[in-house]
């Protein structure tokens, strides 16, 4: 075995490790958190949180028809109350200004 293939083999294992030991302690720790009610608190609002941080750079990125479909989503799922429509229009509206209006 060359020392590339060690190296690369090394970096699996430990990355692997890390990984295995992230998910371990997550577990661990869960039931010694959930008692304290900040941090309870602080985790129900994580998910949402880290959904935003995923989709705020892509209707950045997007520019002025990825502003207009987000309100345009939160709109129509106000008004509806039904996510797969805004969605479907949503998308539609993205796909219509790339291709027409930009």
């Amino acid at each position: 075995m060359n020392d590339f293939t060690f190296s690369a083999l090394l970096i699996i294992f430990l990355v692997a490790v890390g990984t295995y030991s992230l998910r371990i302690s997550g577990i661990l720790l869960s039931s010694k958190l959930s008692k304290n009610r900040n941090i309870e608190l602080f985790l129900d609002y994580l998910p949402s949180t880290l959904l935003l941080a995923l989709v705020f750079p892509s209707i950045v990125k997007e520019g002025v028809g990825g502003v207009l479909a987000t309100l345009l989503i939160v709109f129509i799922m106000y008004k509806t109350n039904n996510v797969f429509l805004s969605m479907f229009l949503s998308i539609l509206f993205i796909a219509l200004f790339r291709n027409y209006l930009s």
